[in-house]
């Protein structure tokens, strides 16, 4: 094997979270880091090595420069073999990891997790070959191997001819490596995926598209950054572009959230990703443009009047989005912020729902179980307020909202009004108890629209916005009743008073989990350009 360095540049930023689940007779360790920065490490829960460097709120595992290594290191041992018993523990671990390469068509080695000794040697000479797990030497050196045991999971963006699978012709993969940089398993990497599947745009072409930016050409602004109208001359089309702000921890995670998410999400009631762009700092992504704006400028800011038809409509695309997350995708997603200004318009009115920043993906089954919430005030369930966690169910009331809102023309909550009609689902649900429920619609409509459709989805919207969570239909009974398959519930004449108990903790796909008894280690492997590793060292009882 010959180790070669491609002139390139890389950065990694590092967003980790552990949570080690045990067996009947071992001890708990749970950690979960979601900030680096050094006033949240006073005590050194991570230990950086080579060149590795904290850099604001994560943790660049490599300088711009070739020929360099680093490693962060969980420091606390972990017994993952029991020699009496010999019973061995499970782990989980996820972690988030950016490669930049600068615009370069190649990036380097990799990212390697692996489970060592405490004193696990550094790689000699350090000039990141092996992915900074071994050194050239160390390699062919079978005395050093035999005393240095490691398991590891590599996770190769660099062909090696003779150690990498020959199949795959781009050979990107995540491999099991034991005491060998060779994987005794591998299967084709998934980091590449915007790649092959979305176009990657240069931020000059952005820059271009936009203006520089212009202020003029701003759709909106949210705390990750801004969102702008670009014209992209290759394509002959609009595109609305998503930038992070530079610096922007909070913005870095949604972006990541979305890539996670939406990316691999296809359905007709969803704003599509077309593209994507990583230069230095700056991180974009480029989706289809929706003329027509969100739903909340419609109802609430004058855009225009939505006629009953196209109303109803929206409501019921809106649902079918839904149910196409909770139910028909591969995993449950939870989109977190559902709302009116997240649902946005074409050209013909259609409705597709955006922003997946704040996304999670559970697995189907978890859905019901709960999760750290997120969203915004008025379209968050009374669980989330008190509790602070949030289930599939949260955001069928999210949705119960905007049927709402739809329907009445009005905010969630309009504190400019009479006392008893600040919030919409209360004064709604009065009408509702005395009979009345049509009073409540929106009075620009001047009476023209179709008043079972309108009945249906104001109930539908009461019942989705149950205060008890358990009361509240799946989206696929909403669906029926919205296609007059099923009929209306029946629901109390007066809007029950919320309570709450915490349902079940949900084990999402955000965090990771093992037992103390058990370790996992990850090497990677590829030339010696700039190459980088989480570790967790563990012992085993004798």
């Amino acid at each position: 094997m010959v180790f070669r360095a491609p002139k390139l540049l890389i950065q990694y930023w590092m967003i980790t979270s552990f949570l080690f689940l045990i067996n009947p007779c071992a001890t708990q360790i749970f950690f979960n880091y979601t900030d680096f920065s050094q006033t949240n490490n006073k005590n050194k829960p991570v230990i950086l090595k080579g060149n590795a460097t904290i850099s604001g709120s994560v943790i660049q595992l490599t300088p711009d420069a070739v020929d360099n290594w680093g490693r962060v290191i969980y420091p606390k041992h972990m017994q993952l073999w029991d020699k009496k018993s010999g019973e061995l523990s499970n782990f989980n671990t996820k972690f988030s990891f950016i490669i930049d390469s600068h615009g370069k068509d190649r990036y380097s080695d990799g990212l390697t997790f692996f489970l060592a000794s405490p004193d696990f040697p550094k790689p000699i000479p350090t000039d990141g070959t092996g992915l900074g797990l071994l050194s050239r030497k160390q390699l062919s050196d079978p005395s050093f191997l035999a005393a240095n045991k490691f398991v590891s999971v590599e996770f190769d963006t660099f062909p090696n001819d003779g150690w990498d699978p020959p199949a795959d012709p781009v050979r990107e993969h995540v491999g099991i490596n034991i005491n060998d940089i060779k994987s005794q398993n591998s299967t084709p990497c998934l980091h590449g995926f915007l790649q092959k599947i979305f176009k990657k745009f240069s931020y000059n072409e952005l820059v271009c598209a936009t203006n520089n930016f212009a202020e003029e050409n701003k759709l909106g602004e949210g705390g990750f950054g801004g969102v702008y109208k670009g014209h992209l001359r290759d394509l002959n089309s609009y595109v609305a572009i998503k930038r992070v702000s530079r610096g922007s921890t909070q913005g870095l995670k949604e972006y990541a959230a979305e890539v996670k998410s939406i990316s691999r999400l296809r359905h007709r009631n969803l704003v599509q990703l077309i593209g994507w762009c990583h230069e230095k700092k700056d991180l974009l992504l480029i989706y289809e443009f929706m003329s027509s704006g969100s739903l909340d400028s419609h109802l609430f800011k004058g855009k225009s009047l939505l006629t009953w038809a196209v109303r109803y409509n929206i409501a019921r695309s809106l649902a079918s989005a839904l149910l196409y997350l909770h139910e028909e995708w591969e995993q449950c997603v939870l989109h977190r912020d559902i709302k009116s200004s997240n649902v946005m318009l074409d050209s013909n009115l259609n409705a597709k729902l955006g922003d997946f920043g704040l996304a999670k993906l559970v697995d189907h089954g978890n859905g019901s179980q709960t999760t750290n919430t997120a969203g915004t005030m008025g379209y968050m369930a009374p669980e989330c307020v008190f509790s602070g966690r949030a289930s599939k169910e949260s955001y069928v009331y999210s949705f119960g909202v905007v049927a709402l809102e739809i329907a009445c023309g009005r905010k969630a909550i309009k504190s400019t009004t009479e006392e008893n009609e600040i919030s919409m689902i209360e004064w709604v649900w009065d009408l509702y108890g005395t009979g009345n429920i049509l009073k409540a619609t929106d009075p620009r409509l001047c009476g023209d629209f179709n008043e079972q459709q309108m009945e249906r989805l104001m109930v539908v919207g009461l019942w989705c916005a149950h205060p008890d969570y358990t009361a509240r239909p799946s989206i696929r009974k909403v669906i029926h009743v919205l296609d007059f398959e099923a009929a209306l519930p029946i629901l109390e004449p007066k809007m029950p008073v919320p309570t709450y108990l915490t349902p079940p903790i949900l084990a999402s796909t955000s965090s990771a989990n093992t037992s103390e008894k058990h370790h996992s280690q990850s090497s990677n492997h590829g030339s010696n350009t700039g190459s980088s590793q989480l570790t967790t060292y563990s012992t085993a009882s004798t």
